[in-house]
């Protein structure tokens, strides 16, 4: 099946332009046959750092997950969205699902950056989510830097990362390359594809958000990348064959052996 990681230009608080963008891109992706796609974090609302600001988008929060409700019903394509949620007057940055009309699952994230952390509150779980024959484990742009969490989704099974960034700073290569020096490790050593995508614009406070998408297989190999001003998307085939020649053989599933009783020891003691 195809699977693309994709993003466009974003416009912080603009919903009404951001999430006209995003189901233009859908509607070319759809005619790629693609199954399933993944937007950067925050990408309806932009990246925003302010409680009022946020308070402001969220009454158009529901309108706006209304049209994108109507136009999965009517599509084969299943696609994660970022916008900030709030629930006990306490904000979070959410990745949310959509497929068959309705949302099938919600990502918050656990790792806040510094600058986030005065704004919004840290989610609390790490799981998966099964759209067809995919199981999708999402990570938000400062997560990412944990292996921890990546190793965490691979005990529940799953067989393809998507991770959603709002990284400012450094052009689309600077940033393509840097990611390229850890991610690949991501996929390599839990045995999955990744797809990866970053916002394009700039943040509500002036930072520059250089647009990207990379998609990697479970050998941690460059599918395909996209670097291109503006929007754009790249798109690769997943095969669960190639994961499962992997799990099969004898050396190349290294979380098969690996000790979590003595690395938790570390952890109780607090020596890592």
């Amino acid at each position: 099946m195809k699977i693309a990681a994709a993003y466009h230009n974003t416009e912080p608080g603009n919903i009404s332009a951001n999430l006209q963008e995003t189901l233009k891109m859908l509607s070319c992706l759809e005619k790629e046959q693609v199954r399933f796609a993944l937007f950067p974090e925050l990408n309806l609302s932009g990246y925003i750092t302010s409680k009022q600001e946020i308070k402001e988008l969220l009454k158009y929060q529901t309108e706006a997950f209304d049209e994108l409700r109507q136009f999965s019903k009517s599509t084969q394509i299943a696609f994660a969205v970022g916008f900030p949620e709030e629930e006990n007057e306490k904000y979070y940055i959410t990745h949310f699902i959509f497929e068959g009309g309705e949302i099938m699952g919600k990502h918050r994230k656990t790792h806040l950056g510094p600058t986030e952390k005065s704004v919004f509150t840290a989610g609390d779980q790490i799981q998966i989510f099964k759209v067809g024959g995919l199981a999708i484990g999402m990570q938000l742009c400062f997560e990412t830097h944990f292996p921890e969490i990546s190793y965490a989704q691979a005990k529940q099974g799953v067989n393809l990362l998507a991770l959603g960034f709002a990284s400012p700073k450094e052009t689309a290569d600077e940033k393509l390359e840097r990611f390229k020096r850890y991610l690949c490790a991501r996929a390599y050593d839990n045995a999955c594809y990744a797809m990866v995508c970053n916002q394009n614009g700039t943040t509500s406070r002036g930072s520059v958000l250089p647009g990207l998408a990379m998609i990697l297989d479970p050998k941690g190999k460059v599918l395909a990348e996209e670097t291109q001003t503006g929007s754009g998307y790249c798109i690769a085939n997943f095969d669960s064959e190639t994961i499962t020649r992997i799990h099969q053989s004898k050396m190349a599933w290294f979380n098969h052996f690996k000790r979590n009783e003595m690395l938790r020891q570390f952890y109780e003691k607090g020596n890592v």
